[in-house]
C-alpha cells in the first residue's frame, strides 16, 4: 500500500499550492489527480501524479523522475520531447483516459 502516501503527498501538495494563490486564482475544473498508463518498455503500469497546473491551465503529472503534460486546450496528454514516449497514454485524450478507467479523479467538497 505505498500509494497511500504518495496520494497523501500529492492533495497536500496541491492544497499548498492552492492556499498560497491570490484569491482571484480559480481551481481549473476536470483535471483527475493521477493518471495511469502502461509501459510498454518494462511491461508495469506508471501512475502519475498532479503536480502543478500553469496559468493557461496546462497541468504536469510526475511519476518519480518522469513526467507529463496535458494540453490546457486539446486535454491530450502530450509526449515527451527529451525521452521515447514508451507509456501507452500519450497522444490520449483525458475523455479517453476516464472512458478506459485509467484516471484517478480529485473529489472536491460539496
Amino acid at each position: 500500500m505505498r500509494t497511500l502516501p504518495l496520494i497523501v503527498v500529492a492533495v497536500l501538495g496541491v492544497a499548498i499550492t492552492l492556499a498560497t494563490r491570490t484569491v482571484a486564482q480559480t481551481v481549473p475544473s476536470g483535471l483527475p489527480l493521477a493518471i495511469m498508463c502502461w509501459n510498454e518498455g518494462n511491461k508495469q503500469w506508471v501512475v502519475g501524479y498532479l503536480a502543478t497546473v500553469k496559468e493557461d491551465g496546462a497541468a504536469t503529472y510526475r511519476a518519480g523522475q518522469l513526467s507529463g503534460t496535458v494540453n490546457a486546450k486539446t486535454h491530450v496528454v502530450e509526449p515527451p520531447g527529451n525521452r521515447p514516449a514508451v507509456l501507452d497514454c500519450f497522444g490520449k485524450t483525458l475523455d479517453q483516459l476516464r472512458s478506459s478507467g485509467r484516471v484517478i479523479e480529485l473529489q472536491r467538497a460539496r
